[in-house]
């Protein structure tokens, strides 16, 4: 009896301090986990702090190793982009192998436009008139306008605006229609975040460029999904291009078409010439005469109301 009884004795003594440990490691635990509970000690501290209170193999080690696994670290969320700051306009110059010479860009990226291509934005191209340059739609408020409509919840999308350098030379003998075809819209495909179906591509343009918007509608069928000629420059057999896909395709197949001009704008003779061929063949579309001529004023009048209708076909 009296061997047992040192043995226990001799056991008790020298574990003495480690049960002290264990039990002081226990509580440092409970104290360290109601205070990650309360956020005022961080979650991924929990495990090191109570390894400096712990030994290997005892109950506080395990208590740690478990206590440490049940409560992962919450990973910290991405910044939230505010799709009510501005977009960006930025210009780039390309060197046409088409065109004698090298043209400028005008590109418009929405409030949080994502370079990554995680997202794809649909692409509108804007065409300027004679004696205007890419920066034409800008001046006339294009990026404040779709800012705005973009803070009322219409579709993020990008405008590509190009400049015909050499813009008073005769449609046929003018290669910018091929440069647009066959440089611009690759390259904007190759350098931004861009949906290439044909529902996400729309182009439009003023005078002379409303003129090569419909020209590059009506030949390229499968390309654009909505096509715009504010007080449009009526190029050669353009209307008959447009009317002959009434062979091959349904009327529910063409582009959402719009036409507009003023009262008084002198080319009206082609733009209602054109209209009139829709409207015979059943050819859906949108047409508006407003007061006006064919200046400045009068596009600045109207281009909320075909900034609006180009989004509208985006949705």
């Amino acid at each position: 009896m009296r061997n047992n009884q040192r043995r226990v004795n001799t056991a008790s003594g020298m574990n003495q301090p480690r049960i002290l440990r264990i039990a002081t490691a226990l509580f440092l635990l409970a104290v360290i986990s109601l205070l990650s509970a309360c956020k005022i000690v961080p979650t991924s501290k929990i495990a090191t702090l109570a390894a400096a209170y712990s030994t290997p193999g005892t109950p506080a080690a395990a208590a740690s190793a478990a206590t440490a696994s049940a409560m992962p670290i919450q990973a910290e969320e991405p910044p939230q982009c505010d799709s009510m700051l501005a977009g960006k306009v930025t210009r780039h110059e390309i060197r046409s192998k088409v065109l004698p010479q090298p043209y400028t860009v005008s590109v418009y990226t929405p409030p949080c436009y994502d370079e990554t291509h995680a997202e794809s934005y649909p692409v509108l191209y804007l065409l300027h008139g004679q004696n205007m340059d890419d920066t034409f739609w800008f001046k006339l408020g294009a990026a404040e306008i779709v800012d705005e409509l973009i803070a009322q919840g219409s579709p993020p999308f990008i405008m590509v605006m190009p400049y015909e350098v050499k813009n008073f030379d005769p449609p046929g003998d003018s290669k910018f229609y091929d440069a647009v075809l066959t440089e611009l819209i690759p390259w904007v495909e190759g350098n931004f975040s861009v949906c290439t179906e044909r529902a996400c591509r729309a182009v439009g343009g003023i005078s002379r460029g409303g003129g090569w918007a419909i020209r590059l509608a009506a030949r390229n069928f499968e390309m654009f999904s909505s096509v715009g000629g504010h007080s449009m420059g009526l190029m050669a057999g353009d209307t008959w291009q447009m009317q002959k896909y009434l062979k091959t395709h349904t009327i529910d197949e063409y582009p959402r078409i719009f036409i507009d001009r003023g009262e008084d704008d002198y080319l009206y003779d082609g733009i209602d010439y054109f209209v009139d061929s829709l409207e015979k063949n059943g050819i859906p579309h949108e047409f508006h005469i407003f007061p006006g001529r064919h200046d400045i004023a009068y596009w600045q009048a109207h281009v909320e109301e075909y900034l609006t209708w180009y989004a509208a076909g985006f949705k």
